[in-house]
């Protein structure tokens, strides 16, 4: 994934990039600059935080690890610590390298009387980790990413040791038409709509809600035009094979079908709640 792939969102992109940058150029004799290689992306959901970390690693040529929360918890008494402990032992074998952690309140909730044992080592076992990258004096490269779509409920402790936390907000309307373009123009398809009449239809859905409906309105359009499409794959691979797809400009009813299905699933009272979340922590 590369930022070119990721329609708007230029401030965020530029923090991530400065981050990074700041890192891995060569500084002045004498001169000592903290990078910062911790950043958690919040925000509302499908807003791009995954891609933002996948881009950053692509921009980096770094090694990306994507991890799932689910494959670090583990039944088994203290097998999730020892996971996270190898985790940043091969990112640091592999530097530069990206560590990007999903759902990230699900692995270190806001710790209180209902913890359990597991919980703690894994918030104190990650604690470390993150210490260890500040307190590190070689010139090997990690980078963590966090996300969440809940940020109030991490623990304390692990968000004072974030340097950047930064809000990944629904789309804005330069955004939503770069978005629109993405997944429609520079997949090769044409629309009856204008592009303004979309941006404004969309407004208040997050960049992965655009993309499916643009993927709904393809799909339709697809099945309009190619009636017998079944037929033919009933009737084998040659003839699948041989069977050259119709197109045609994405219509009105196809869009429509698109917006009627997926509907916007973040709030105004979401939006409040993350916008003054930052400011509430401070």
């Amino acid at each position: 994934v590369r930022w070119e792939d990721i329609g708007g969102l230029e401030e965020t992109k530029r923090l991530i990039k400065t981050a990074y940058g700041l890192a891995l150029a060569r500084k002045p004799a004498g001169l000592n600059i903290d990078p910062g290689e911790t950043m958690l992306l919040y925000g509302p959901p499908g807003t791009g935080k995954t891609l933002l970390a996948a881009a950053t690693a692509g921009g980096l040529d770094a090694t990306f690890f994507n991890v799932k929360v689910s494959n670090l918890l583990s039944k088994y008494f203290g097998e999730s610590t020892k996971l996270i402990s190898a985790l940043y032992e091969v990112a640091h074998e592999r530097n530069p390298a990206v560590i990007f952690l999903d759902e990230f309140e699900a692995l270190v909730p806001a710790r209180g009387s209902g913890e359990s044992g597991a919980e703690r080592r894994i918030v104190s076992t990650l604690l470390a980790e993150l210490d260890g990258l500040a307190g590190k004096d070689d010139e090997r490269f990690v980078l963590t990413m966090a996300a969440t779509n809940l940020p109030w409920l991490l623990d304390s402790a692990i968000l004072s040791r974030f340097q950047r936390k930064v809000y990944v907000p629904l789309p804005d309307d330069a955004a939503r038409e770069e978005i629109l373009r993405i997944h429609t123009e520079k997949k090769g398809h044409q629309s009856q709509m204008s592009i303004t009449e979309l941006i404004t239809l969309t407004a208040g859905y997050s960049g992965r809600e655009i993309e499916q409906i643009c993927e709904i309105a393809a799909a339709n359009m697809i099945s309009r035009m190619n009636p017998d499409l079944i037929d033919r794959v009933e009737g084998g691979l040659d003839e699948i094979q041989a069977y050259e797809l119709k197109v045609s400009p994405l219509t009105r009813e196809d869009f429509n079908l698109g917006l009627d299905t997926i509907q916007p699933t973040t709030s105004s009272k979401m939006l409040r709640n993350y916008e003054s979340w930052l400011g509430n922590l401070e």
